[in-house]
């Protein structure tokens, strides 16, 4: 069902960039001058939403880019999800590009996006080649399949060195040089159609706070009857998650499974987290030795507002 409360574009737009920045000082630069760099023919809005940042982000796009973007500032993190879904509100384009603030676009120009999504209007999401900030590819940063209920296993309890390309996950001979379907791209750069955001009512499921919202969301393209597509054309370093770094291994590690248990209960029958539950609190007390009693104790027992 359609949700009245996201408006139609307003005005002609192609593109309209959506990234939310958190802690983001380090990366947002090269970010926008990137984005910038990579516009030529296209019309755009770059809207920057800042989920609460203590290290001089807010006041530094201010200061520095005022003119060339959309600074939305929230006083707490509201989440990845709720950031997005509170951008497009105010976005005016026929397409939205989720950016993080991490990303440099190195290669290509983000008018091809726009030729590539009219002349497709079966694709629903389109992602780009992504590297390493050595250039390099890596299968870490690859599209990758919807992940089945046998890979939580694999990974909550460590058995990825005894299943490294299992098949519910990695694509084998994947050529990460030319353009394909795919099940599911990073959340750290997607393209989406208008209509897709419209239909759904949301560009990310709000249950989301952090973590697994793009798996669901390729999910979601896909039962609407749209499809994927990996473009390779155009090229960015991604710096993985440069603000994730903030946060401790367990922490995340808790954040992730978190959005695991809401993905199975919607695309599954909840009855499975009945097993999974268990496999997840063992992989958590696996991974102890690495992180430290400390650490994990200090991630448990993390209650702040918007981490819960």
């Amino acid at each position: 069902m359609e949700n009245t409360d996201i408006p139609k574009r307003a005005e002609k737009m192609d593109l309209s960039i959506i990234t939310v920045t958190h802690q983001s000082i380090r990366t947002i630069d090269l970010c926008i001058t990137s984005v910038i760099a990579s516009t030529l023919n296209c019309t755009y809005e770059h809207i920057i939403i800042d989920n609460g940042s203590t290290d001089g982000t807010p006041e530094f796009l201010e200061k520095a880019y005022l003119n060339s973007i959309r600074l939305i500032k929230n006083s707490q993190n509201l989440g990845f999800s709720a950031a997005n879904n509170q951008a497009v509100k105010e976005a005016k384009g026929r397409y939205l590009l989720f950016l993080n603030p991490d990303m440099n676009i190195q290669k290509g120009y983000l008018d091809n996006l726009i030729e590539v999504m009219d002349q497709r209007p079966d694709v629903g999401l389109l992602g780009c080649k992504l590297v390493t900030p050595w250039l390099a590819p890596q299968p870490w940063l690859f599209p990758v399949k919807l992940p089945s209920l046998f890979s939580y296993l694999v990974v909550s309890l460590r058995l990825r060195p005894f299943y490294p390309m299992h098949p519910s996950k990695w694509y084998f001979c994947f050529s990460d040089t030319s353009e394909q379907e795919v099940e599911a791209i990073r959340g750290s750069f997607m393209c989406m159609r208008r209509e897709v955001m419209e239909t759904l009512g949301f560009a990310f499921d709000p249950r989301y706070f952090l973590l697994y919202e793009d798996v669901d969301l390729c999910k979601e393209v896909q039962r609407l009857g749209y499809k994927i597509l990996y473009h390779p054309h155009v090229t960015c370093i991604d710096y993985c998650s440069w603000s994730m770094r903030q946060y401790s291994p367990p922490w995340s590690y808790l954040r992730m499974l978190k959005g695991i248990k809401i993905y199975v209960s919607k695309w599954y029958s909840p009855l499975h987290l009945l097993w999974l539950s268990p496999m997840f609190a063992l992989g958590f007390v696996l991974r102890i030795p690495r992180w430290g009693i400390k650490n994990s104790l200090k991630a448990l027992c993390w209650k702040r507002p918007y981490l819960t």
